[in-house]
């Protein structure tokens, strides 16, 4: 058989082989990519978890402290804890969040300074 022929007769072998290599090397590229964009994206999510948690306890404590939560502050404290669950998170903050809503909502006579 010559070469001429040879080439006629399995150039769509040939041609599928190509094809089939760099959908491989396509598909290992892009594999690469979304793995490393998914260990981005949850590392910003858990950052973001972290910030929220902080911002929930300092303003759940100040509010434990000063024995009252005043409105604007519950509001905030249930948007932030809203975002945090969304992410994941829970445990000691659920329950931190439960006495701080247990708060009288006006300020005591003697208390606090938060709104």
């Amino acid at each position: 058989m010559a070469m001429p022929e040879w080439i006629t007769k399995y150039w769509v072998e040939w041609v599928f082989g190509i094809i089939a290599a760099g959908m491989a090397w396509v598909i290992r590229r892009l594999s690469v990519r979304i793995k490393k964009e998914q260990a981005e994206n949850e590392a910003l999510r858990d950052g973001m978890r972290s910030l929220l948690r902080a911002q929930i306890v300092e303003n759940s404590e100040r509010a434990l402290r000063d024995g009252w939560c005043g409105v604007r502050l519950r509001d905030t404290i249930v948007d932030l804890y809203t975002s945090y669950h969304a992410l994941g998170g829970n445990g000691a903050v659920t329950s931190l969040v439960e006495q701080t809503m247990q708060l009288p909502a006006v300020q005591p006579a003697e208390g606090g300074q938060h709104a």
